[in-house]
């Protein structure tokens, strides 16, 4: 029988193998990434087809006009959720993240009044047409529509703080591992394939060992793949987005920035005026 003192040190010895085996596990992770998002896009071409998942939310109009039967009758009558196919298109050098305006259907005219009701109660939020990545620059140019005009945002490449966790999700044919990661306060989770080792995904989500397949935002699905094509025959050219006007990241949040300010002095103005 081991002493206690033994015990005790083979306890310790135990912690300090087990700590640095977590260390050497994390160090290896972030080499992982790091490579990936180097190396990813090398030999890899394809296409990916999405579905985007949207739930619609009215609780502002609620708010406004919650004691009114009939506005409670005709949201009642409104979907609760709406789909998009998005198409990504990349290769060695480049990729483009985009609507498939062939898939797109009509938006009912009942549910276009509420979403326009809806978005004047509250602040505007950009909307993402398009994302382009150039990898030789290390370039993003995203076709992004905020408050009916039209900007292009330029930036860098950046990786998204992911985390890995030990989860396993099934998508199409493919084995997924989970990552997590916390986005405009909104909690982010990303599924990858790593026997696709393409650092890229829907939207802006990329940056992980493999490429991305489902994405859900706060426990809810936002895009799930539909089909994933590696023929680089597919793939028609990928081209620029270029309508719009060009800003850098940093002035375009200062433009995000004062319109919202300027919408805030209309509303107290209004709100003024009625009392």
């Amino acid at each position: 029988m081991k002493s206690g003192i033994s015990i005790i040190q083979t306890m310790k010895t135990y912690t300090v193998y087990r700590n640095a085996g977590q260390r050497i596990l994390t160090t290896a992770l972030a080499c992982i990434l790091t490579l990936t998002n180097l190396t990813a896009q090398e030999d890899l071409s394809g296409t990916v087809t999405y579905q985007q998942v949207v739930r619609y939310n009215f609780e502002n109009i609620e708010k406004a006009h919650g004691n009114d039967q009939r506005t409670q009758d005709w949201l009642a009558t409104l979907p609760k959720e709406g789909t998009s196919i998005q198409v990504l298109n990349f290769n060695s050098e480049e990729a483009l993240f985009e609507e498939d305006d062939s898939e797109k259907e009509a938006t009912p005219a009942g549910l276009q009044r509420a979403l326009m009701f809806e978005n004047s109660l509250k602040p505007a939020n950009p909307v993402a047409q398009k994302v382009y990545y150039n990898f030789d620059k290390n370039h993003k140019l995203e076709q992004v529509e905020f408050m009916t005009r039209v900007f292009l945002v330029e930036s860098e490449i950046k990786s998204v703080p992911w985390k890995l966790g030990s989860e396993k999700k099934k998508v199409l044919d493919y084995i997924c591992l989970g990552a997590s990661a916390t986005i405009d306060d909104q909690e982010i989770k990303a599924w990858f394939a790593p026997e696709i080792p393409v650092s890229l995904g829907p939207s802006v989500f990329g940056g992980l060992p493999g490429l991305i397949l489902a994405v859900e935002r706060n426990g809810e699905t936002a895009y799930v793949a539909t089909s994933v094509n590696l023929d680089p025959a597919t793939i028609l050219s990928i081209a620029k987005p270029n309508k719009g006007s060009k800003v850098s990241r940093e002035e375009f949040a200062a433009i995000r920035k004062e319109k919202e300010k300027e919408r805030e002095e209309n509303t107290q103005s209004r709100e003024m005026y009625h009392r």
